[in-house]
């Protein structure tokens, strides 16, 4: 099986919201864990993030965590008992489920699947679903911006906390819901290295690229816009300022993370002083 033509877990993942009844934010992780036979959760010391193990009529799933807790998840999933990584690894071992054949009493991975690195990617890719489902991300969209070309590191922030996962899933959906967007505008994730900072997700809109180059993930700042300043890196507080790239004015801000070592970024085109001038010089 060639997991990237095969279409199945992406159609289930966003048949999803109405299969459950689900028509806000966030996802009840617990009704699609029992929605796909997991029998048992639990969090245990241990050093795998999540750990899928298939029992008599279904499954059972551990989760990295420091404090051993077995959940019931005949309930509703309480709010703030799992982290957002945790969330994440949740929904990706839900995700491996639809590997499985249910023609015995305990299922089994389905033999067709050979290439475990392509499997573990698609299970990334339909975690992202499970938790930001497509429809009820574009809901948000036109009800807070009424048009995605208003998308902005504000609205990412907002959209990480209302679905409660992390800002790397949650620009990974946008960047697959809303892949063409024509605005000037991106938004990156970046961790501080070494007196630079690496890029670890992005959504780039494609309106930009008559001025700034395309960004490309786990590579530097610095290599995508060789005079981008250092003391912005440095400095661990919200910053903005503006440059001139093909006679037009961008301008970032930077959105610092709390006290960690991430940040956004956000540059968007903004009128040139020229542009100004023809404005304001038209009848």
């Amino acid at each position: 099986m060639r997991l990237a033509r095969n279409w199945a877990p992406d159609n289930w993942a966003d048949s999803l919201p109405s299969a459950l009844g689900v028509s806000v934010a966030p996802v009840d992780l617990y009704a699609v864990a029992r929605h796909r036979r997991v029998k048992r959760l639990g969090l245990r010391f241990m050093v795998p993030r999540a750990m899928l193990i298939p029992v008599d009529g279904g499954f059972e799933v551990y989760l990295r965590d420091p404090n051993r807790k077995d959940c019931d998840i005949s309930e509703a999933e309480p709010a703030g008992l799992l982290t957002p990584h945790q969330r994440f690894s949740l929904a990706h071992e839900i995700a491996h489920t639809l590997f499985y054949k249910f023609s015995e009493p305990i299922p089994t991975p389905d033999p067709a699947i050979q290439n475990a690195r392509t499997l573990e990617d698609k299970c990334d890719e339909v975690a992202g679903q499970i938790l930001i489902p497509t429809a009820l991300l574009k809901g948000k969209i036109e009800r807070q911006l009424g048009d995605r070309e208003k998308i902005d590191a504000s609205f990412i922030l907002s959209a990480a906390a209302d679905f409660r996962t992390s800002l790397e899933v949650t620009i990974e959906r946008l960047r697959f819901v809303e892949s063409s967007n024509p605005f000037q505008r991106c938004i990156l994730l970046a961790r501080r290295v070494n007196g630079d900072a690496e890029i670890r997700r992005l959504y780039f809109g494609v309106g930009l690229l008559s001025v700034l180059p395309r960004p490309r993930k786990y590579t530097r700042v610095t290599d995508w816009l060789a005079d981008f300043p250092r003391r912005a890196i440095d400095r661990r507080e919200n910053d903005h300022w503006t440059l001139t790239r093909m006679g037009h004015s961008v301008a970032f801000t930077k959105t610092e993370l709390g006290s960690g070592s991430q940040f956004l970024l956000e540059a968007s085109v903004t009128e040139s002083p020229q542009m100004v001038e023809q404005r304001n010089a038209a009848p």
